[in-house]
C-alpha cells in the first residue's frame, strides 16, 4: 500500500480541534491573503481538515483549488 492511498481512522472531535487550531493561526498571520507559501500551506491543511469534518475526501489533484480561494476565511461553523 503506498503512502498516497493509506488510511487511518481519526476522531471527529480530533478534527475539529485541528481545524480550529489552523484557523487561529490563519487568523493570526493573516493566510487568507495566501501571500507566502506558510500562508498557503496553512489555508491549504485548514480546507482539507474542514472537507474529512464535512465527510469528503481530497484527492491529490484538488490541492492546487484549495491555492486558490483568496479571500476565504477559515470558519470553525462551517
Amino acid at each position: 500500500m503506498s503512502e498516497l492511498t493509506k488510511m487511518i481512522k481519526v476522531p471527529l472531535w480530533e478534527l475539529k480541534e485541528i481545524s480550529d487550531t489552523l484557523r487561529m493561526v490563519a487568523n493570526a498571520l493573516d493566510s487568507p491573503k495566501r501571500e507566502s507559501c506558510l500562508d498557503r500551506n496553512v489555508m491549504r491543511s485548514w480546507n482539507y481538515v474542514v472537507d474529512m469534518i464535512k465527510g469528503k475526501i481530497p484527492s491529490a489533484s484538488e490541492s492546487i483549488d484549495y491555492y486558490i480561494k483568496v479571500g476565504q476565511v477559515p470558519n470553525i461553523n462551517e
